[in-house]
Formats: C-alpha cells, structure tokens, sequence
C-alpha cells in the first residue's frame, strides 16, 4: 500500500473516531436533558393563614421594642412516623442566628425550646441530602449565619414572612409514592403567660429558657396527605406542642395552659401537585 493511501486511511480512521465521539456525547447529554425533565416528581404547595398573634412584641431592657414573625418548621415523615425531609424551617433556628442582648456574645446563644420537635425529629436524617442538615449544623458553629448563595440551605431555609404566605417545596429524586404525615411546628419567643413565666428556674416543668425564652412552648399542627398520581391536599390541625425548654423532641397533646400561642397560625393548608 503506497504511503498516500495510508495517510488518507488514517485520516478515514480519524474522522470516523471523532465522530463516534460526537455521537456519545449528544447522547449523553440528550440522556441528561431527559433526567431532568423526568426527575421531578411533583411538589408540594404550603398555604400559612396568619393569626390575631402572628407578629408577637416585647420590650428589650424595657426601652427597645422589637416586633418578631414566629418560628416555624414543616416537614414529612411516613406512616410509621419516621422523619422523611424538611421542608422549610426559619433561618434562625436552622442556623442558631439570634440577637444577643445586653450581656448576651450571640455566638454563644443557643434556644432549643424555639422548635423541639423538629430539632430532634430531623436528626434521623430521612431522604435528604445530609449535606444539607450538616451545613446548617456547621453554621451553628460560626460566627457566620449567613446562607445566601448556598442553595442546600437557601432551598429550605429562609426569613418568615411578616404575614400569612404560600411556599412551594420540589419533592426529592428518591421520593415513593404512598401516606405521608405533615407536621408544622411554630413558636415565639418571650410568648409569657401566667404558666410560662420568665422568672421560672431550670427545673421547673414550665421553665422555657428564662428572661429570654420561649414562655409558652411550640404548637404542633398535624395532616395527612396521600402522594401519587393526582392532586390531593390536607388541613393540618393543632395536636400538641413541645418540650418547654427543648429538653426533648417528645410531643405533648394537653393544650390547656396555652393561651395566644392557640392563635398564631389561623390556619395550614398542604397541596400535592404531581408533575405537569
């Protein structure tokens, strides 16, 4: 075979070669282009009707009032009640971010009795990246409480809104179809009432924290929402609230000493819309 039939057989094999590549690589891409669109599975829509005591005031150092939106957590667990994925939590107690007052380094703070429930609940990890739980506990740790830009935290994480709202929440890759509980916790701090006083002492039954606690301990609203092929949706009802200082995840039904706590949130709606 002379030298010139050789050179243009390498160039045959070459071109071919490239595009086979070529070839892989739209494939590729076609294939990732397909997951994306068949990966969603739908999402839920989360519809918050504020109460006559959805914006809560206090004095600090009786000279500063401040004015606060409650607390609040929603998440999923399973028939079984096994935690699945937080849907939304506020930014403060995802990430321990208070204002300090005087004689407070609000490093330092920390405020288990504002959401309990969840705090305990979401530590059995569920479905969700544990990237996202692990960096909200990092955040914890640092003088740094900041989330912007960070999209494992800012898609669940986030200020509460100074009135009632809609949030929507994309369900997880690894999501299944079946009964799902959805629980709300909500909270305000230095919430006080005749049981939940700010001069109770650690060791007291109702003690929530001190001076700067929660007073009156989180409410608990609970539903049950079917996920599968066609709309469905729930109103959560109120069935409990939580430790008074935090001390545990246990959740208690007896709602006798609450007072303005019972009318934070006037009303929750979840929604399953399945993909379109």
């Amino acid at each position: 075979m002379s030298t010139k039939m050789q050179r243009m057989r390498k160039t045959i094999i070459f071109i071919a070669f490239a595009l086979f590549l070529l070839a892989c690589t739209g494939l590729a891409q076609e294939h990732t282009t397909m997951s994306a669109e068949c990966g969603p599975k739908g999402k839920l829509s989360i519809t918050v009707k504020e109460g006559t005591h959805w914006l809560h005031s206090f004095r600090v150092m009786w000279v500063v009032k401040v004015t606060n939106a409650p607390q609040m957590a929603f998440w999923l667990e399973d028939a079984e009640g096994n935690f699945v994925a937080t849907m939304y939590v506020t930014h403060r107690t995802a990430t321990q971010d208070w204002r300090a007052s005087p004689g407070e380094k609000k490093g330092e703070i920390r405020r288990p009795s504002s959401l309990p429930i969840w705090m305990h609940t979401h530590r059995q990890g569920g479905i969700q990246s544990k990237a996202s739980c692990a960096a909200c506990h990092q955040k914890v740790k640092t003088e740094d409480k900041s989330t912007e830009g960070h999209p494992l935290l800012d898609a669940i994480t986030g200020a509460t809104p100074k009135w009632g709202f809609t949030r929507e929440w994309a369900i997880l890759e690894d999501f299944k179809p079946g009964t799902y509980i959805v629980r709300a916790e909500i909270n305000h701090s230095k919430d006080f009432n005749e049981h939940y006083r700010k001069g109770l002492v650690v060791g007291d039954p109702n003690y929530s924290g001190g001076k700067m606690g929660s007073g009156q301990p989180s409410m608990l609203w609970e539903g049950t929402l079917e996920i599968g092929e066609t709309e469905t949706s729930t109103a959560l009802e109120k069935v409990g609230h939580g430790h008074p200082s935090g001390k545990t995840g246990d959740v208690y039904p007896d709602l006798n000493t609450l007072t303005s706590a019972l009318d934070i949130v006037e009303a929750i709606q979840v929604k399953y819309i399945p993909p379109q």
